[in-house]
């Protein structure tokens, strides 16, 4: 599957250069001058990227406004900021946006392609999250939870109770085979963060040296080999739930 990447850049060489560097990549390049066409782009023709790279400072307008505006239209997507004079207000807002990474013109084209990488990589799996909870909220329900005798009943009603209680941790116990992830995704799916994703990581198979990363993320250059950032998979859970810590 090609995947689209929109590109938001008013300098026509840069611009033409980058659509031409990513063709090449295998990209499904869509490319804007202002922040208009990159609208009419995203609502009237319905293109649906999977990473957005954009120039800051555009003719009509300021890209970290026009991010805020879209984010609701396009949850997954990446967002990836280019400016020729960045300041450390307008980064730091960009990353509490949510944007991926905010890079300085001129930006070295290795360093972009790594970037772009990594950023690929959270977008396909913000995707994938994204996907699985809208069949999550279908499949799971307290009725999920098969069997036929008085335990099987009283727990399928104890489940449709707890599932307006909101949780901020939970503990299940049980032995291998008991229900354990079942139950806890009927009360994610029927509960009020029904419509924010659920992750699931055993943390028991994680290298310990990998763990804290893996669940809090990591930012270029935090340790050898961390080339781009890294969202932890508790800010990719962010207002969802996050499953499978042993105690």
């Amino acid at each position: 599957m090609i995947e689209t990447l929109l590109i938001i850049e008013d300098e026509k060489l840069l611009g033409s250069e980058l659509s031409r560097h990513y063709r090449q990549s295998g990209w499904d390049v869509v490319l804007a001058g202002n922040l208009a066409e990159a609208k009419t782009l995203l609502l009237k023709n319905r293109i649906e990227p999977l990473l957005i790279l954009s120039d800051m400072n555009l003719p009509d307008g300021n890209a970290l406004d026009f991010m805020e505006a879209m984010k609701k239209h396009i949850s997954y997507a990446e967002w990836l900021f280019l400016t020729g004079y960045g300041s450390v207000p307008d980064s730091v807002r960009a990353l509490r946006l949510g944007a991926y990474d905010f890079l300085e013109k001129p930006c070295d084209l290795e360093r972009l392609d790594l970037v772009v990488t990594s950023a690929t990589r959270s977008a396909s799996i913000q995707r994938r999250v994204i996907d699985q909870t809208k069949q999550g909220h279908r499949r799971y329900s307290p009725e999920a939870y098969v069997g036929h005798s008085q335990q099987a009943q009283d727990i399928r009603q104890l489940l449709a109770k707890l599932t307006h209680v909101p949780f901020s941790a939970l503990i299940i116990g049980g032995e291998t085979g008991t229900g354990k992830g079942l139950t806890a995704r009927i009360l994610h799916y029927g509960g009020p963060r029904a419509q924010q994703p659920m992750i699931e990581v055993n943390c028991a198979a994680l290298p310990r040296e990998l763990l804290e990363s893996e669940l809090f993320g990591h930012e270029p250059g935090a340790f050898t080999g961390a080339s781009g950032r890294h969202r932890g998979l508790l800010e990719q859970a962010a207002n969802g739930a996050s499953g499978q810590f042993p105690y």
